[in-house]
């Protein structure tokens, strides 16, 4: 992937530490599911083994950074960790994203409403002289309509809409039932069905005047419902738009 062009950077998620494969199947053990559960030493030399490893694979720099779960709070225990590692780009924050449980938690709600800024210490307070660089995730508000609609096409056509992937996401408790019954903010995504979304996220994006969309997506949750939306999505903007990666927007 690296050699054709692909951008590889750390994304981590620290609880793979604490698991492990008997022999029969992962026992994934998730109450250090966060970075900032381990101490800073330990901290320290996550970062500098992952991002070791990443660039003995790719020969490449490694600066940027995603927050697996999307938990990068608290910030001021990461800091000195990512400055000493030269992690100077970060993309974990997707505005007035919030979800709160035993094992994680993330807060974006005063995040700025921007698509790129500069912070110091604290990712959801702007400092033009800060050492850091945020992208954030495009966000996107969706419906209780649209999480029903994605539930009965799972239902009626499994072939298309059902992951072609065989992992499962960290359990949220009470997000299915917040999901189905009130607006929630999410981050603009290519998963599954979330791919009927990328032209209207775009939409939004162009009508704010906003340079950059950020898009996530993850591989177990990949149908072939999404991967024909990503097709139809690149092929319908790829005249118009430039699609890049971080490594070729922050070439010094």
């Amino acid at each position: 992937m690296s050699d054709t062009g692909h951008d590889i950077q750390l994304h981590i998620h620290p609880h793979w530490e604490d698991s492990f494969y008997d022999g029969n199947r992962w026992i994934i053990d998730v109450k250090r599911y966060k970075l900032a559960d381990f101490n800073e030493n330990d901290v320290a030399e996550i970062v500098v083994r992952y991002k070791k490893v990443l660039t003995d694979i790719t020969n490449k720099s490694i600066f940027a950074f995603r927050a697996g779960g999307w938990c990068l709070q608290p910030f001021s225990k990461l800091k000195k960790i990512f400055m000493d590692n030269n992690i100077c780009l970060d993309s974990s924050v997707f505005k007035d994203g919030y979800f709160s449980s035993e094992q994680y938690s993330y807060d974006f709600r005063n995040a700025p409403d921007k698509d790129i800024y500069r912070f110091e210490d604290n990712e959801l307070i702007e400092n033009e002289k800060g050492f850091f660089t945020e992208l954030p995730i495009s966000p996107i508000k969706n419906s209780p309509l649209f999480f029903w609609t994605l539930f009965l096409l799972g239902r009626k056509n499994p072939y298309l809409h059902k992951p072609l992937g065989d992992g499962r996401a960290m359990a949220a408790p009470g997000y299915r039932k917040k999901i189905l019954t009130k607006f929630t903010n999410n981050p603009v995504s290519v998963d599954g069905y979330n791919a009927h979304l990328l032209q209207t996220a775009l939409g939004i994006l162009l009508k704010k005047k906003r340079e950059h969309m950020v898009v996530i997506g993850h591989p177990k949750a990949l149908s072939r419902y999404s991967i024909q939306k990503i097709e139809e999505f690149v092929e319908k903007n790829k005249e118009k738009n430039n699609f890049t990666t971080y490594a070729k927007m922050f070439a010094k």
